[in-house]
């Protein structure tokens, strides 16, 4: 009888001391409180190949000559050595902002887009300008769609070199369905021009000829540069696919140059995937990589 006494005494103790003890766990947590950070939704690193990245250095004589306010380069890493040289050139004097324009190739969404995520590359995470980001919405200009950009290489696969070689700018990316107007892209350029004078560099992520034989690629792209020189978009927003995929990024990048009073560009390379990959019976994309400069003021 004594020790079922001790027992039960022995139990009662252990069920008042279990009461207790959450109410006291309780109250050092709110002492203590301890707070966690969502991570930040950031597009996945789905467009790097390792294949397609070397890095370049400049020599002395591929220094660029002013301050680059615009650039044109391809989207397919195929000419990946082209991107490099116009990234390696920015990397001189870094812009703290890169506005990224190119075609939205499936159409997706609204008529002119962006997005709000960064993206994640091997070398970091490329992050986007929100306040901007924001000012833009407000003009109702633009749509945000993350999802628009999950899939879109001509954004995508640029930003590995963005983060290599301009590991702290921020970006701005766009992408244009097809049929966007001059008139609509008159507007962006006036909106975007302003944020250049602001130590902004624009780039047009665009590729020229498609699906043509290295001789028919080579007609299409002459006269495609003969309607850049003279700066005949009329014609230019006119354009298909023969001759680029984005008459919408490109034109912008050269209302938004002439604003600033850039008329004339600098053509750096030229060239087509059947070259590139020594064989003319392939249907090709050509690809041109181009500087817009504005030169130091007393020279």
């Amino acid at each position: 009888m004594k020790k079922l006494t001790v027992f039960f005494a022995i139990l009662c103790f252990a069920v008042a001391l279990a009461s207790i003890a959450p109410g006291a766990r309780g109250t050092r947590s709110l002492e203590n409180p301890q707070t966690y950070e969502t991570p930040r939704a950031t597009h996945p690193n789905n467009f790097f190949d390792p294949r397609y990245f070397n890095p370049k250095i400049l020599n002395e004589k591929e220094n660029s000559s002013g301050r680059i306010c615009g650039a044109v380069v391809p989207h397919h890493l195929l000419a990946h050595r082209l991107i490099a040289e116009v990234f390696a050139r920015l990397q001189k004097n870094p812009p703290s902002l890169l506005i990224l324009l190119g075609p939205n190739h499936y159409n997706r969404g609204a008529r002119i887009l962006t997005s709000s995520l960064g993206w994640q590359t091997p070398f970091g995470t490329v992050e986007v300008d929100e306040g901007i980001i924001q000012q833009m919405l407000e003009t109702q200009m633009v749509k945000v769609d993350d999802y628009a950009f999950a899939e879109e290489h001509s954004i995508g696969n640029l930003m590995p070199f963005v983060k290599y070689y301009l590991p702290r700018t921020k970006v701005v990316p766009i992408i244009f369905h097809y049929d966007v107007s001059k008139k609509e892209a008159a507007l962006m350029a006036e909106y975007l021009s302003s944020l250049v004078e602001d130590d902004g560099v624009i780039i047009a992520s665009v590729d020229f000829s498609h699906y043509l034989t290295r001789q028919e690629a080579e007609e299409k792209d002459r006269e495609t540069l003969k309607v850049m020189e003279e700066g005949n978009l009329d014609t230019l927003f006119t354009m298909g696919n023969d001759h680029l995929d984005s008459p919408a990024a490109l034109g912008t990048l050269f209302l938004a140059m002439e604003n600033l009073g850039i008329q004339d560009f600098n053509l750096l390379d030229h060239t087509n995937s059947g070259i590139l990959m020594g064989n003319d019976m392939i249907e090709t994309t050509s690809y041109m990589t181009m500087l817009f400069q504005k030169q130091d003021e007393g020279k």
